[in-house]
């Protein structure tokens, strides 16, 4: 049985079609990933006809897609994408009038949790901190014997630090301390009760910042964690902002070169917060959570 699941975000829209199999195992068919930027659509909390027409363009593009694989129903989800604008409801009936299809937007504390349950069927522990980057939001569960303890969303994102703080591609050093200041605001109220030596990141910024730690220490392939030393090396390397830099970006996750500096710096406060000495980068998160917990 095939699965097509259509992740609704404020940066990227993406497909993940998985087969499953009859003991609710799954494995990932394909994906595709449509950088869409739907929070540059947003104005006074308000997102404008362009911005639902792009999304409604990138779901009729998956729907052709799809249906050359004999599949008809598409699962979408939303999340700060459409959770944080006033117009959420306009939004949603435009779309199915437009395409046909219900979007489901979850709220954060249900993004924070299908995340939490993603991450476990890729990364292997039994306590600590899960939190996932995106470009809205970013999502923090604290658990313990596999049981959450706490589970939370905050409107920090790569995209929206980006946007409400840089004017240029790269964030000058005074913009970077204002984004600092504003992710510390956003995590003030966020539960860190205890230190955390290993902790496992989700969403698009890790993986982009798994994927240069690769590149540039030279890691085998199959790795999937950052140790802390390593993390401060590929930070020091990327706030230069040098043609190393530059080049290790648009090579390895270009269409992240305006949002890594912002998303990394929430990564970094995390991390620091917790005393963190490995980050492991889980390869699923709220997507097969989404489709574990309400598709199977």
């Amino acid at each position: 049985m095939k699965k097509a699941l259509v992740d609704l975000g404020s940066n990227t829209i993406r497909l993940s079609v998985y087969k499953v199999y009859e003991d609710g195992s799954f494995s990932l068919l394909f994906s595709e990933k449509e950088t869409a930027g739907l929070v540059n659509y947003i104005s006074d909390k308000r997102m404008s006809v362009e911005g639902f027409d792009k999304a409604c363009d990138v779901i009729f593009d998956f729907k052709r897609l799809t249906a050359q694989f004999d599949i008809r129903d598409l699962n979408i989800f939303a999340t700060a994408s459409l959770r944080n604008i006033v117009n959420r409801d306009e939004a949603v009936a435009y779309i199915k009038e437009k395409t046909g299809e219900d979007v489901n937007v979850i709220s954060g504390k249900e993004e924070a949790r299908l995340g939490y349950y993603g991450a476990l069927t890729g990364a292997d522990l039994d306590s600590g901190i899960i939190f996932d980057i995106g470009g809205g939001s970013t999502e923090i569960v604290n658990f313990e014997n596999k049981q959450i303890l706490f589970a939370d969303s905050y409107d920090i994102g790569s995209l929206n630090l980006f946007t409400g703080f840089v004017k240029n591609i790269w964030p000058t050093e005074q913009e970077q301390k204002n984004i600092k200041a504003r992710i510390t605001e956003a995590l003030s109220p966020a539960v860190f009760d205890k230190p955390a030596e290993t902790i496992c990141g989700i969403g698009g910024t890790n993986r982009a910042l798994l994927s240069l730690a690769n590149a540039y220490f030279k890691k085998p392939a199959g790795n999937r964690a950052i140790t802390s030393a390593e993390f401060k090396q590929l930070k020091k390397m990327i706030l230069k902002k040098d043609d190393l830099a530059k080049k290790m970006i648009l090579k390895n996750c270009p269409d992240r070169i305006h949002t890594i500096i912002p998303g990394m710096l929430v990564t970094n406060e995390i991390a620091k917060k917790l005393g963190a000495k490995n980050i492991i980068i889980s390869r699923y998160g709220v997507r097969e959570g989404y489709l574990c917990q309400k598709m199977i």
